[in-house]
């Protein structure tokens, strides 16, 4: 089997446009890449109330957490914003 070409962060941000483009968008596009990236910004710090809380501990606050750095680099990856 060859290798895949594409780096995890690479795979993850083609798999997030994806979803965008079922929907007739594409985080290369500006007004979107900023709501995206506005949305992920209220669902981290949703996530930071969840710790804080101790709804989730520390350790699962920056598995989570990391998940969404990763996708919050799609459009840089991608091209755009």
């Amino acid at each position: 089997m060859p290798a895949d070409p594409l780096t995890p962060e690479e795979r993850l941000a083609a798999s997030v446009e994806e979803k965008f483009r079922q929907h007739g968008r594409t985080l290369t596009d500006e007004t979107t890449a900023e709501i995206f990236t506005l949305t992920l910004g209220i669902a981290r710090d949703m996530l930071e109330g969840a710790r804080v809380g101790e709804v989730i501990n520390d350790g699962q606050h920056r598995e989570l957490d990391a998940l969404y750095l990763g996708m919050l680099a799609a459009p840089s990856i991608l091209g755009g914003e």
